[in-house]
């Protein structure tokens, strides 16, 4: 299989929708039209042949020529100026006429169509037309008065044999794209005519008509297929040509043209009846040079032809395709990206060039505009559409490992709540409800000995009692679902923010020393989150003991020292002053009094040792020492292995 990967079905399929669409909407844009005739004019310029074809004449007709003729007398000058080019053994004569020569049907003179009848396989007559690939035929009235008829009014040629058409649009003096008729021509169209509206008749363009009776009955015809574009030759004045009012006034110039292919027009560009085309020179060319250069390209034959639209879409389809794979592979794959991603745009487009520059030379245009501008905007719109993608996907990742961690969170911190609930309960049993069985037995023993008048020391020791029991629902009160805050982004975190607490409320006024690093942490670890609390209420206890007891006026410390590590898997966390000397059995025995988050997790009467020593009980192969330094102070010290398996 081609696609065998995953990617290479999603670079597949982006770069064939978004090269079709981009394709489908940049080619109607009039700025990729207009860079495409640049390209195609500049590639004729530096490809134009340095030596027309010698069989071609130009007679040119100008304005001023016009207005000494007179209106009446233009069609027999014409006419007369024709017949002097056949008299002199010209080949074929190409006539370009005037829309004001069209005479009516019942005018008894007609010069034109005399001369076609007595020169009918010499002479082309132009039929000017807008387009002559239209769905509906280009009907044709005026002209077919130009040919012989019989008596019954049936013409003695077919129009095919005599009439010639060559497009023209508007927008050829300004051209938009190199398939306007300044730059495209179609060999072959369809034409109605008046006597016969029904039969659609297909006529030559004026160069294939006249080119067919150049070479008729001298060789073998080699006709394109339509359309063709233009070679040109050069700008305007390339072609040999010579003035009709020499010619007439019997100028030895008109040898010129034996055996030649004369075409006879106006050349005034400033005249509308000339047809003028912008050139891919930048002049405007009459419309008698645009014919010399098209009868030039088949003679030689040196004309060009666009690649077929089916082979520019697939072009454009294979380059999106190899494009969207290029973004998708470099995207995915970073060392390709630095080893050689960059080289395949570079080989690709130049490839690319090379194979533009050779199909030129051998007559065939490539577009290079439409691809290039689509290939990159497919690039750019796969590369978008993957960071969406790949944007969406971590989003998604991201919202799975929150609902995920949210759920170890809630599990850690439902556990961690039972935990407390059973130690208090513990401590209530163990502490309260112990004095409680103790005051009842005293009260009984007061009861059998008669000696219950003084009752305020059990009274006393009751209310002590009630304070206790109080203390420990206000703990049970603090209880909350949820990890505490401070850890959130780690152990050591929330220990420094901890502390930092501690000195801006003016809690903790001790020199305090931090050796405090980063441990290996699980975020997804229920059991690791439930330890961390420990750890943290341990932590909680040790620093208060230290407030509450070592540090002025209650002690004589000056500083504290903090301390977390990991070495391998084993982690300590160390905190020690320098305060007076303190026995260890007497340590057990000292009370807790703070008023903080910790408090729910703090003790009185002795039993903060007591809850210290449970949480080291609790973790793997945890430890717990509290030891009293030679030189004055305690150090408490809490070691466990970091491996919490689910």
């Amino acid at each position: 299989m081609i696609f065998r990967k995953a990617w290479q079905r999603t670079a597949f399929w982006l770069g064939i929708g978004w090269s079709i669409l981009w394709s489908l909407l940049l080619s109607e844009l009039p700025l990729i039209q207009q860079l495409d005739l640049s390209q195609h004019d500049r590639a004729l310029r530096l490809n134009s042949p340095h030596t027309q074809p010698p069989e071609i004449v130009l007679v040119t007709i100008t304005d001023t020529d016009l207005e000494t003729w007179e209106l009446a007398n233009e069609p027999i000058i014409y006419s007369n100026l024709v017949d002097r080019l056949l008299d002199a053994d010209a080949a074929v004569v190409v006539l370009n006429l005037l829309p004001n020569w069209v005479q009516t049907s019942d005018h008894p003179n007609n010069p034109i169509k005399t001369l076609i009848q007595k020169h009918s396989d010499r002479l082309v007559i132009v039929l000017p037309t807008s387009s002559a690939t239209q769905s509906n035929p280009t009907e044709w009235r005026s002209y077919e008065y130009f040919l012989p008829s019989n008596n019954k009014g049936e013409s003695l040629f077919a129009p095919k044999s005599i009439l010639g058409f060559i497009e023209y649009e508007p927008e050829a003096k300004d051209p938009r794209s190199y398939s306007s008729t300044a730059r495209q021509a179609n060999l072959s169209g369809q034409f109605t005519f008046s006597r016969n509206l029904n039969r659609i008749q297909t006529l030559d363009s004026v160069a294939l008509l006249a080119f067919k009776k150049f070479k008729s009955q001298k060789q073998l015809l080699q006709i394109p297929p339509t359309p063709i574009q233009i070679h040109f030759w050069g700008a305007t004045g390339t072609f040999p040509v010579l003035e009709a009012r020499s010619l007439l006034n019997n100028n030895s110039s008109i040898l010129q043209v034996r055996n030649k292919i004369v075409l006879v027009g106006f050349s005034d560009t400033n005249n509308p009846d000339a047809f003028a085309i912008r050139s891919p020179f930048g002049e405007l060319m009459p419309a008698v040079e645009l014919q010399a250069n098209l009868v030039a390209s088949l003679l030689t034959p040196s004309f060009y032809r666009i690649v077929p639209m089916w082979v520019q879409n697939v072009l454009i389809l294979l380059g999106g395709i190899l494009i969207s794979k290029w973004v998708v592979f470099g995207k995915l794959n970073g060392r390709a990206r630095k080893r050689y991603w960059y080289w395949y745009p570079i080989l690709g487009l130049g490839g690319f060039g090379i194979a533009s520059v050779v199909l030129f030379g051998e007559g065939w245009v490539l577009p290079i505009t439409l691809p290039l501008f689509t290939w990159t905007a497919t690039g750019l719109s796969v590369f978008v559409s993957l960071l969406l993608g790949v944007q969406r996907d971590l989003i998604n990742q991201q919202q799975c490992e929150i609902d995920r961690l949210h759920s170890i969170e809630q599990t850690a911190a439902i556990s961690q709540a039972k935990k407390m609930l059973n130690r208090l309960a513990a401590d209530i049993h163990e502490g309260p409800l112990q004095e409680l069985k103790l005051i009842m037995d005293r009260l009984e023993i007061l009861q059998f000995n008669g000696t219950a008048s003084n009752l305020d020391p059990i009274l006393d020791e009751l209310e002590n009692l009630g304070r206790h029991l109080r203390q420990k629902l206000n703990q049970t009160r603090a209880i909350t679902l949820e990890i505490t805050p401070e850890l959130k982004s780690g152990l050591n975190v929330g220990i420094k923010t901890k502390l930092q607490q501690l000195v801006d409320s003016g809690e903790l006024t001790l020199r305090v020393i931090q050796h405090i690093e980063p441990i290996e942490e699980s975020e997804f670890n229920s059991l690791w989150l439930e330890a961390r609390e420990d750890i943290y209420h341990f932590f909680c206890e040790a620093i208060h003991n230290v407030i509450y007891h070592a540090q002025p006026p209650h002690g004589t410390a000056t500083q504290v020292k903090i301390s977390l590590h990991q070495q391998d898997t084993r982690c300590t966390l160390t905190i020690e002053n320098d305060g007076a000397q303190v026995e260890p059995s007497s340590f057990e025995r000292l009370g807790y009094a703070h008023a903080s988050r910790s408090q729910m997790f703090g003790t009185s009467n002795g039993y903060g040792m007591k809850l210290m020593k449970t949480i080291a009980s609790e973790l793997p192969n945890g430890t717990f020492e509290a030891i009293t330094l030679p030189e004055g102070g305690i150090r408490i010290q809490l070691s466990w292995t970091q491996s919490f398996n689910l």
